[in-house]
């Protein structure tokens, strides 16, 4: 009879544990957006366009133009946020490449990066327009 008792309790203490036994970490709360930063002004001859805050249901991006003699010579993104963590690490991902792409073309004339679709499409919009944006300027 002891030895019943003994593994009853033994067993109630384990189905608490396990119950009560966490497999994954609590949720961590989405990062805050970073506020743009104020552009330092442009050098000489070099004219500067920004285009819109461009969203999607997972993204917001915002990109800027640099133009010397009517090429483009710079590219910086001021925002790109992501609703969740998944998001995030592609927005991570996808955006060098698509920097380094429009360099290379020297226009928004570049193919989307594979997996970041929504990304993709939203910065090179967003690069259009800051193309313009800077022609007009």
């Amino acid at each position: 009879m002891k030895r019943a008792v003994a593994a009853l309790v033994v067993t109630a203490v384990a189905v608490v544990l396990l119950a009560r036994y966490e497999t994954h970490p609590p949720p961590t709360p989405p990062p805050r957006p970073r506020p743009a930063a104020t552009p330092a002004p442009p050098p000489p001859g070099v004219r500067v366009g920004t285009g819109p805050l461009v969203t999607t249901p997972f993204s917001s991006i915002q990109v800027r133009a640099e133009l010397t003699r009517g090429q483009l010579t710079g590219v910086r993104t001021l925002s790109l946020t992501g609703a969740d963590a998944h998001t995030q690490a592609l927005n991570a991902r996808a955006e060098p490449i698509l920097r380094e792409e429009a360099l290379r073309a020297g226009s928004a004339d570049i193919d989307v990066v594979s997996g970041a679709t929504y990304t993709s499409e939203s910065w090179i919009s967003s690069l259009r327009a800051a193309i313009r944006d800077a022609r007009r300027g």
